[in-house]
């Protein structure tokens, strides 16, 4: 489930190098059983190599990238193509299983 929520909802979301989606607020996806990730960055980035990206936007709630919990909301940044081509690098470097 991904939806809009005020900026005031996530406290300090900006990281270095991560921007907030435009509009209303942050774009948010709820975790659901099962998924990783990779799948999340599938469905809301549209590539699954961009994890690395998930994970340094969400670190505050991610302690280890191969670990999701159902409930948790993640938030959703809006990359430029160089931080998408650098989160393919790092993709590349560390692969989750």
């Amino acid at each position: 489930m991904t939806a809009r929520v005020p900026a005031a909802a996530l406290g300090a979301f900006a990281l270095a190098g991560v921007a907030a989606a435009p509009g209303p607020g942050p774009l948010l996806h709820e975790v659901r059983d099962g998924e990783t990730l990779r799948t999340i960055a599938a469905e809301t980035l549209g590539d699954a190599a961009l994890w690395p990206a998930l994970y340094r936007a969400n670190r505050d709630q991610i302690r280890d990238p191969a670990r999701l919990y159902p409930g948790q909301k993640l938030a959703i940044p809006t990359l430029t193509a160089e931080q998408r081509e650098t989160a393919r690098r790092e993709s590349q470097a560390h692969e989750l299983q």
